[in-house]
């Protein structure tokens, strides 16, 4: 039953990834189907044909799980892949950003391919009965629940980005100061409470989000510890993946550690709330994060940012880009399925 949402997800990804910033669209006049008859290799980088492999395995992972009852199932999911990079690849060659290669198709059909295996591995009875399993002992009553679990598995791409404080909604630019009304006398004490509060509230978010999808109230705490652990760890990973040394904990500062204690604070009191107050105190959370970041009067300063990093400026740019359009989506959904809870939440079991 999820599985179909699981490869909506796993679509959704791929077409931010390979046509941000969804703008700049252009025709430069070369014939437009040329690209695919390109002498092999064309345009290759072993950077980039890894990400084309890796982006696409949850593809074919996903379309095996959504077409397991087919007898040709592992032939169909290998050419969605195929059929769905060949036209990314062709949209792209109107991006000024991107460039059109047949390689590329190659290295996402094999990455599709892969996903096809792991799903045909992952399909087999035992693997299934561990899930349901996992699902009746571990996950709240409602197939909205599994859903949720995706769509939880999606925000960690958020914290990919080391130039986004950790849990934070703002980024504070390096550079020169930029002027900005503050409606407080004191500006930098608005720019310090709107970071630590977006801090805060983008914990509080995602902490009750975690205590809905949990089977009994006991499991919540854990649950919660543990997701914030792995997003901290996938953090830092990326941080001294893509950061110079001495920026290594460039994505952390006093306003976030104190709205993080905040937060754990509030978390202390909101736990001990039946599931739909949760929902209800997770769902304005959220849409006091959309607000902050609305509010915040500053803007990325892409110049200055770029010698804190390893990467070049292409690779970033796709990166972060995937990474902030995310992080815009991620929201929507999330209060979409609180909204879901604080009407239809099962009753809690300790």
């Amino acid at each position: 039953m999820v599985s179909p949402f699981l490869f909506a997800v796993s679509l959704l990804l791929i077409l931010i990834v390979s046509l941000y910033p969804l703008s700049g669209w252009r025709f430069t006049g070369e014939p437009i189907t040329a690209f695919y008859t390109y002498p092999l290799p064309y345009y290759f980088t072993v950077f980039d044909n890894a990400i084309n492999v890796l982006a696409y395995i949850p593809l074919g992972l996903s379309a095996m799980f959504f077409l397991r009852r087919y007898r040709l199932a592992f032939f169909y999911a290998t050419c969605i892949g195929f059929l769905v990079s060949m036209s990314i690849e062709f949209a792209q060659q109107f991006l000024p950003s991107r460039v059109a290669s047949n390689m590329d198709i190659m290295s996402n059909t094999l990455g599709c391919f892969l996903g096809a295996i792991a799903g045909g591995v992952l399909s087999h009875r035992y693997f299934l009965r561990q899930w349901l399993q996992f699902r009746h002992d571990y996950l709240a009553p409602s197939a909205v629940a599994e859903w949720g679990l995706i769509w939880l598995a999606l925000w960690f791409v958020t914290q990919f980005d080391p130039n986004l404080p950790f849990l934070g909604v703002v980024v504070m630019p390096q550079g020169l100061p930029q002027p900005f009304v503050s409606p407080i006398k004191n500006p930098a004490l608005f720019l310090r409470l709107l970071e630590g509060g977006g801090m805060m509230l983008h914990l509080l978010a995602v902490a009750l989000f975690v205590s809905l999808l949990v089977r009994y109230h006991r499991y919540a705490p854990r649950a919660i510890m543990g997701v914030l652990l792995c997003a901290l760890l996938l953090k830092m990973g990326f941080a001294g993946m893509l950061l110079q040394p001495e920026q290594f904990f460039a994505w952390i500062n006093l306003n976030i550690a104190l709205g993080g204690i905040a937060g754990i604070v509030f978390l202390a009191i909101f736990l001990r709330f039946n599931r739909r107050l949760r929902a209800l105190v997770g769902f304005l959370a959220l849409c006091s994060v959309n607000i902050i970041a609305y509010l915040w009067p500053l803007s990325t300063n892409s110049n200055n940012s770029l010698d804190a990093y390893k990467w070049n400026y292409g690779h970033l740019q796709h990166f972060n880009g995937m990474s902030s359009a995310i992080g815009d989506i991620w929201p929507v959904g999330a209060m979409l399925f609180l909204f879901y809870f604080m009407l239809f939440a099962p009753e809690d079991n300790d």
